[in-house]
């Protein structure tokens, strides 16, 4: 069996990528961000397997954190892209570092998404590689560490997942946390690992942090509502309360509950 219209086996293995890195970087002043490539480069990353991409937002912001990731991880060559500020410099570990990082994690969990160099896990802890104005030198936590969010600072992600950033929401805050969130959704992980830059600013959280925030409770409201499946085998019940979900799949409330919703016009017939 051959041929040009021959069926062809793929598998992840078989993914094919022209760059190792690419970076990309949402830009409003021009100046820095050449000094965070250059640092980059002498850092070790200035093969011809990496690649620099930038959104231009000098005169308006037409690109924001969701909508530049999605197209930046359509636009992207590399294996993995480095979605990170204007204003971070490569001061302390280089390209051979964070090689070292991925192949580790690769062999812990080849199903991870998302890294960054600091970020949150369940129960709320921070886990922190970094120099910002908040202290030089910062280790907080063994490394590499799952995390349920991460910093936008610098984050580097598996273009071998199938993941991106919510298309319903927008801004320039919590886009790492949608991120990781849509990617542990579909089973996969998220790490802080321990690669050590400098960032120079400390963020802030201002009024269009806390409008992020209420978008972001909006739509995960929104994601985890009651809601029926109608499937070719049966139809079933799922509420983000584990006990309502229990008790309306027994039979006999289940068939109860179909017909209020049918009243009430939320359940097709």
């Amino acid at each position: 069996m051959g041929g040009i219209n021959s069926p062809q086996k793929i598998s992840k293995k078989d993914l094919i990528f022209a760059k190792k890195y690419t970076f990309c970087t949402l830009v409003t002043r021009f100046d820095e961000y050449l000094e965070m490539v250059e640092s980059a480069k002498n850092a070790g990353f200035d093969g011809s397997d990496i690649e620099f991409l930038y959104f231009d937002n000098n005169n308006s912001n037409e690109f924001d954190g969701y909508t530049g990731i999605n197209h930046a991880l359509l636009q992207a060559k590399g294996e993995y892209l480095i979605f990170c500020h204007q204003d971070i410099l490569f001061s302390f570990d280089d390209r051979q570092i964070l090689d070292h990082r991925i192949a580790e994690l690769n062999q812990i969990n080849v199903e991870w998404a998302v890294v960054g160099n600091a970020g949150r896990d369940q129960t709320g802890r921070a886990f922190t590689r970094i120099t910002d104005p908040y202290g030089a030198n910062q280790k907080a936590g063994n490394f590499p560490h799952e995390v349920m969010s991460l910093d936008e600072n610098f984050l580097v992600i598996n273009r071998k997942q199938n993941i991106a950033c919510s298309s319903l929401l927008s801004g320039f805050h919590l886009y790492a946390t949608d991120l990781c969130q849509n990617a542990q959704y579909l089973g996969l992980r998220n790490y802080v690992i321990d690669f050590h830059l400098y960032h120079k600013s400390s963020g802030n959280i201002d009024q269009n942090y806390m409008l992020s925030k209420k978008r972001y409770i909006y739509l995960q409201q929104k994601r985890k509502k009651a809601q029926f499946y109608s499937t070719c085998c049966s139809i079933f019940f799922v509420s983000s309360n584990s006990l309502l979900t229990y008790l309306f799949n027994k039979k006999i409330l289940l068939k109860w509950l179909r017909s209020f919703y049918k009243r009430l016009g939320n359940l097709q017939a």
